[in-house]
């Protein structure tokens, strides 16, 4: 059996800017942390040559191409898997909430399926091959943010180039401080779709993404420095340039309650935040002074889920072969 562990994550700003229809154009960056929410994913021969794929439901089937989890399904044909398997997932954090959860799924079901086939990717191929499935052969109209924190972890500067090629850069900072100061909230609001509907539906101008990726370069300088006020302020930035799009992809009534829950965080002492992922609820995230944690915290009434930030990307924890 072969058991792997993949952090979720949680991005500051650039988000857009890693999807094909901005980078094939004009280069994009942004800025996104591994934390300490993971998806487990186990893989084990089954006797009888079938496959058996349990996650939120159970498939019990005779060949892949039956298999209706078509990420399970891509990524046992891009490893010559067909048959005699079963697969087993969990996840501290449900799907659909923002935090990459689906991406943090492939990455650590292909690092599994690869180590059970005798085989081990260095984190790029590992992230080119997840995303290969999720955006080439799924279809998904996502970026490539997900895939790469899900394998590399920690905390970098994603550039994506005109090319298709991803630079990861990492980001010397003081990771107990900037976890410190990160709050991220359930907004208890569901996402309708997955990611790859609500992102499909958001029609970002071109200059408002261009704007982010710049942003998202600012961030990790400042990061560096340690200055993690100017952090939220550029932060606040990519908010109010988000929202000029991001209702075009939900309800009005959700657009108008995110809206309320961050101006009551900001009110409340919070620098900036941001919605994590596509939108339509989820989870919100802030930067804050630890000093005004407790008050942003009443003042919100949401859950409030504590993080570690930048954690390790994908492993195996557990391998009996």
């Amino acid at each position: 059996m072969i058991l792997t562990k993949t952090p979720l994550r949680i991005s500051f700003v650039g988000g857009g800017s890693d999807r094909p229809s901005f980078y094939q154009e004009e280069p994009g960056a942004c800025v996104a942390a591994a934390i300490d929410k993971y998806v487990y994913v186990t893989v084990n021969p089954k006797y009888d040559g079938s496959i058996r794929a349990a996650y939120s439901v159970t498939e019990n089937v005779a060949t892949v191409g039956e298999l209706q989890h078509e990420l399970i399904r891509e990524a046992l044909r891009s490893v010559d898997r067909s048959r005699g398997i079963e697969i087993h997932s969990i996840a501290d954090i449900p799907a659909g909430t923002g935090l990459g959860s689906s991406s943090s799924f492939t990455v650590g079901l292909i690092k599994a399926l690869e180590n059970y086939q005798g085989r081990d990717r260095i984190w790029h191929k590992l992230a080119d091959m997840a995303c290969d499935i999720e955006i080439g052969c799924c279809q998904k109209p996502i970026g490539k943010q997900d895939q790469y924190v899900a394998a590399f972890g920690g905390v970098h500067l994603y550039q994506f180039g005109t090319d298709g090629v991803v630079q990861v850069k990492p980001i010397t900072c003081d990771l107990d401080a900037l976890s410190a100061h990160c709050l991220l909230f359930d907004t208890g609001l569901a996402r309708q779709g997955d990611a790859g509907q609500v992102l499909a539906a958001q029609q970002q101008g071109r200059d408002d993404v261009r704007e982010l990726a710049r942003l998202a370069g600012l961030f990790a300088f400042v990061l560096a420095r340690g200055d993690l006020e100017v952090c939220g302020s550029i932060m606040h930035d990519a908010w109010k340039i988000k929202r000029q799009f991001i209702s075009m992809g939900v309800s009005t009534d959700w657009d108008i309650a995110l809206n309320a829950m961050y101006g009551v965080a900001r009110h409340a002492g919070a620098w900036g935040g941001k919605l994590c992922g596509a939108g339509g609820g989820g989870f919100l995230l802030f930067l804050a002074p630890p000093e005004r944690h407790t008050a942003i915290v009443s003042a919100l009434c949401l859950r409030h889920v504590p993080i570690r930030v930048g954690v390790s990307g994908c492993e195996v924890v557990y391998s009996d072969g």
